[in-house]
């Protein structure tokens, strides 16, 4: 059982990990919800419930801020909703028809798309597009740092 639980931790850290640069992984969350099933295995002596706390604060702030990102950096060079929904549509079909390079061509592919659809220039949708994905990749790194922080806690915590 001891192998088992860790190696369901393992997989929890990596799928977060990976969660904040593939979007619709909630990597974040997949790393708290890693870090209580390891509290929980070892009945919260080590992982406590005020590191808990802490750790569960942090979460809600990465999903906070991952909204927030796209959004201003959207707002900032004028998206409409077509120009935000096309960034992160755009993403997902770039990663998954065109990975590695789909994550950098589809976001900017999809805003522009999504803009021009909403009835705009192809030099504001262009603009625009770089805006959103200015948002996007500031809101992944913002989580990625902070995934790798709370790992990083977690094993000076565990181990």
């Amino acid at each position: 059982m001891d192998v088992l639980i860790i190696i369901i931790v393992i997989v929890l850290l990596l799928a977060g990990i990976s969660g904040t640069v593939i979007p619709f992984i909630p990597g974040v969350p997949l790393v708290f919800i890693g870090i209580a099933a390891y509290g929980w295995y070892e009945g919260f002596h080590l992982i406590t419930p005020k590191y808990l706390a802490i750790i569960a604060s942090l979460t809600v702030l990465s999903m906070i801020m991952d909204y927030i990102s796209t959004v201003m950096g959207a707002k900032i060079f004028g998206s409409s909703k077509n120009g935000t929904w096309g960034a992160i549509l755009g993403t997902f079909l770039g990663l998954f028809f065109f990975p590695p390079l789909g994550i950098f061509i589809g976001p900017v592919a999809g805003a522009v798309v999504g803009e021009i659809m909403a009835g705009n220039e192809v030099n504001k949708a262009f603009k625009v597009g770089l805006g959103t994905v200015v948002g996007l990749f500031s809101g992944m790194i913002f989580n990625l740092c902070l995934a790798l922080a709370m790992i990083i806690s977690f094993l000076f915590k565990a181990f």
